[in-house]
């Protein structure tokens, strides 16, 4: 259990020995995809297509897939959006990132294209089993629905696609494990608990490139591995794996879900949707970066980066439902309108209170500036701009950077925002 979990998540592997032969590869691959069928309950997949590609070829691809699925301008605008949250440096490369973190940590992977298993011709024999495990089950996925659709780039809804993330990460760590604990009569579902396998999945994501990357980014990182397991292990507490098609045709919708299994698996508990309207008209000459969603766990991290880690994610637990938009002046400032809707009055006034710290610690120019408090309101003032938490009933908005001059007709509109059809 712990050699698959110091694997599951694909770490760098930089043992200098020779590389595996092409037709053992076969040999060591055809059963191994037979076996993780035969407990998945699917029907017998055939012998999988597996090449050995080198370093460079590795990171040829990996180029190749990050520019098909990821326009310059996407990536522009996640990088600003993650600079807007204060989740990584004003200057950081977000694109090099990309590359040189999964070129560090990717040893084997299955390509979805090319319906292919793919392993690095570094990795020493005895590392291939764990290594092609994990990748063999992402092949079975994709033989019950389009793998390169399901995980596609879903701009607006970033928070479901992370969970769709751990769903898939989280079948392919567990049915892993199922297939190790098998030999001793076991399976994952009378394990009384995973938190060790977890952290040693965490522990396993070592390496230069993931070792300076942002704390935000090596939690995004390791997300779908850490808790997509936690999630699954739970469905298998309660279903067998035949069960895990239904799953996939209605999947979970938030990583609050992926966070609290219950609140898919027992009482459904599905985001609530929240709008933020297009301020564009009040905000001359600003352009929109991003419109999308946190959810509990990028707001959790967000909050973690400035309150601590327990405290950080506490306030986020209580999460229904949020939505955020994000304009660029022409100063390169970046103004900020977010709405989260919680479980009720209480938790919505503890997240405002912590809001309230992560900005004053995001934004040092408000160091020395008293803010004002007024019922449920409290704001800032730095330069004709107006920065603000409130919070009334379950909800709490955010707005940053405002121009003082507009202030009260933007809260004003963002607090009237419906959702087509809802009344909350």
């Amino acid at each position: 259990l712990a050699l698959a979990a110091t694997l599951a998540a694909a770490p760098a592997l930089r043992a200098q020995q020779p590389p595996p032969a092409q037709p053992a590869l076969d040999a060591l691959a055809a059963p191994l995809y037979q076996e993780l069928a035969a407990l998945k309950g699917t029907a017998s997949p055939g012998p999988p297509p597996v090449l050995l590609r080198s370093r460079a070829e590795n990171r040829r691809f990996i180029e190749q897939e990050i520019g098909r699925r990821y326009s310059p301008a996407a990536l522009e605008a996640e990088r600003k959006s993650m600079v807007a949250w204060g989740v990584i440096p004003p200057d950081y490369d977000l694109r090099r990132l990309f590359l040189d973190l999964l070129e560090e940590q990717v040893s084997a992977y299955y390509d979805p294209r090319g319906k292919v298993m793919v392993v690095g011709d570094w990795l020493p024999p005895e590392q291939q089993r764990a290594a092609l495990m994990h990748e063999l089950v992402h092949a079975l996925q994709d033989r019950e629905l389009p793998l390169d659709t399901f995980i596609a780039p879903d701009p607006g809804h970033g928070d479901r696609l992370l969970a769709r993330q751990a769903l898939i990460e989280g079948e392919a760590v567990t049915l892993s494990f199922d297939l190790m604990l098998k030999p001793q009569g076991m399976d994952v579902s009378g394990l009384s608990d995973l938190s060790m396998a977890q952290g040693l999945i965490v522990s396993s994501a070592g390496g230069p490139v993931v070792g300076k990357a942002p704390k935000f980014l090596r939690d995004l990182l390791l997300f779908p591995y850490v808790e997509g397991l936690g999630f699954v292990y739970q469905f298998r507490k309660r279903h067998p794996w035949s069960d895990m098609s239904a799953v996939y045709r209605d999947p979970p919708r938030s990583t609050t879900q992926i966070l609290h299994p219950e609140k898919y698996l027992d009482t459904r508990e599905n985001p609530i949707p929240v709008v933020i309207p297009d301020l564009s008209r009040l905000l001359s000459g600003a352009r929109l970066v991003s419109d999308d969603d946190l959810g509990e766990f990028a707001l959790g991290a967000v909050l973690a980066l400035h309150l601590g880690e327990v405290d950080g994610r506490r306030s986020a637990a209580g999460w229904l439902g949020d939505r955020y938009r994000i304009w660029e002046d022409d100063g390169g400032r970046f103004v900020i309108a977010y709405r989260v809707v919680t479980a009720d009055a209480q938790i919505a006034a503890a997240l405002a209170t912590n809001l309230q710290a992560s900005v004053e610690k995001r934004h040092p120019e408000l160091a020395g500036k008293a803010p004002v408090r007024e019922g449920g309101i409290v704001t800032w003032v730095d330069g004709g701009r107006v920065f603000a938490v409130e919070s009334r009933g379950s909800s709490v908005v955010l707005l940053e950077r405002l121009p003082a001059q507009v202030f009260d007709r933007a809260r004003d509109t963002v607090w009237r925002a419906r959702p087509v059809g809802a009344s909350r």
